[in-house]
């Protein structure tokens, strides 16, 4: 099994977001995510930027392909809101940001904890991540066993997750990475798909806003001096 660890992992690019400043506001949950809120602020602040969505879909494109047969994630990636919630019930958290929803799930599976994030954008499912903290090899190896067993009918002794990614008849895709010590396995709708052609056109209108105030400023600041 190739390492999957690479010099710019697709967490980094959830790494380099911006946070908000605050998110209390957007987080609605239960007692459990209550007593953590500065913990789940951060990590769900990572989002915040939806350039991050777009690097992570961009950085996809350069992994090779490895095709399957098997749908990836059936009846979550392009669902909308209701039907998400009939498929895995009411979440524990839900983060909010205008068109941007994430429903926040704690499970645990044959002794394994996972953290699953559905993340919507206009109430459509568009990406979804399990998170396994702190494996253990044996854990770690068994998650990869499965997930390619599944995927290919069969154990595949080989795949470079570093580099490589799988992908259904539809182009959704599943992408694996390290992550803090365990690993975060991420389904990715294709870019087809509303999400992403309508993200580029908010980032470019943020900056293009963003811009608009800077050359306002050095006005203000070049009248001035």
């Amino acid at each position: 099994m190739g390492t999957i660890a690479s010099p710019h992992s697709l967490s980094y690019y959830f790494r380099k977001g911006h946070f908000f400043t605050d998110l209390t506001k957007k987080i609605f949950s239960g007692g459990y995510y209550h007593s953590n809120a500065a913990y789940y602020n951060a990590v769900l602040g990572q989002y915040a930027n939806f350039s991050n969505y777009i690097g992570v879909f961009n950085e996809s494109m350069k992994l090779s392909t490895l095709h399957t047969e098997i749908i990836i994630q059936p009846g979550i990636l392009g669902a909308n809101s209701k039907s998400v919630i009939s498929q895995h019930g009411k979440p524990d958290l839900i983060f909010t940001d205008k068109n941007l929803s994430i429903y926040v799930y704690k499970w645990k599976f044959n002794g394994l904890r996972t953290r699953c994030e559905v993340h919507l954008y206009k109430g459509q499912a568009f990406m979804v991540n399990y998170i396994y903290n702190q494996l253990d090899k044996s854990e770690r190896n068994y998650i990869i066993k499965s997930v390619t067993g599944k995927y290919f009918n069969k154990y595949v002794n080989e795949i470079d997750f570093a580099h490589s990614k799988i992908s259904d008849r539809n182009s959704n895709t599943l992408i694996m990475d390290d992550y803090m010590m365990g690993l975060k396995i991420t389904y990715l709708s294709n870019c087809e798909s509303d999400w992403y052609e309508a993200m580029i056109g908010e980032v470019n209108d943020r900056k293009a806003r963003q811009d608009a105030r800077v050359r306002v400023i050095e006005k203000r600041f070049m009248n001035k001096i």
